[in-house]
C-alpha cells in the first residue's frame, strides 16, 4: 500500500440535523421502527481532515503520548454523544499540546510526502506543532457556533 492512501488520523467537523418533521427509519435486523425527530440524532459532515503521519509519534514521552491519545482520540469517539463532542472542548488538547511543545517533548520527523518536483529531499515537519495548528484553526473557525460537533478516528 503507498504512504500516499495511509491515513493515520482523520478529523471531521459535524452539524446536528432537525429534520422538518419526524423521519421514521426501519431497522432490518430487528424488524421495527425508529423515529427521530430531535437534534443530534442525526449528523452531515461539513468538514475533514486527514493526517498521513502519526502525531504521537515525535511525542518523547509515553505519559504524554497517553494524554494526548485520551483528549483528543477518545474525548472525539465518533461514537460518543455530540454534546459531549462540541467543538469548544478541542481546547484541553491544544493547551496539553502546547505544553509538551513548548517544553521540547515533540520531535521533528521526515514527512511521508514525497518530495515536489524542486525539493531535493522530503521536507520535516513536526507532526504535533501540525496538528495543533489545524485544530486552533478549526476551533477559530468552528467554534461558537451551535450544533456543531467534532470527531476523531
Amino acid at each position: 500500500m503507498s504512504a500516499e492512501l495511509i491515513v493515520k488520523l482523520r478529523l471531521s467537523v459535524w452539524r446536528d440535523f432537525a429534520p422538518g418533521r419526524p423521519l421514521s427509519l426501519w431497522r432490518g435486523d430487528q424488524n421495527e421502527q425508529q423515529v427521530i425527530s430531535g437534534e443530534s440524532e442525526i449528523q452531515q459532515e461539513i468538514f475533514s481532515w486527514q493526517m498521513r503521519e502519526d502525531p504521537f509519534d515525535g511525542v518523547l514521552e509515553e505519559e504524554d503520548r497517553a494524554l494526548l491519545r485520551a483528549v483528543l482520540l477518545d474525548r472525539f469517539e465518533p461514537s460518543s454523544n455530540p454534546d459531549d463532542r462540541r467543538v469548544e472542548r478541542l481546547v484541553e488538547f491544544v493547551v496539553e499540546a502546547d505544553r509538551i511543545l513548548d517544553s521540547g517533548k515533540a520531535e521533528w520527523t521526515i514527512s511521508l510526502d514525497p518530495p515536489q518536483e524542486d525539493e531535493d529531499a522530503p521536507y520535516r515537519l513536526n507532526p504535533l506543532l501540525a496538528l495543533r495548528n489545524q485544530v486552533e484553526w478549526l476551533i477559530g473557525s468552528f467554534g461558537g457556533i451551535p450544533g456543531l460537533s467534532v470527531s476523531v478516528r
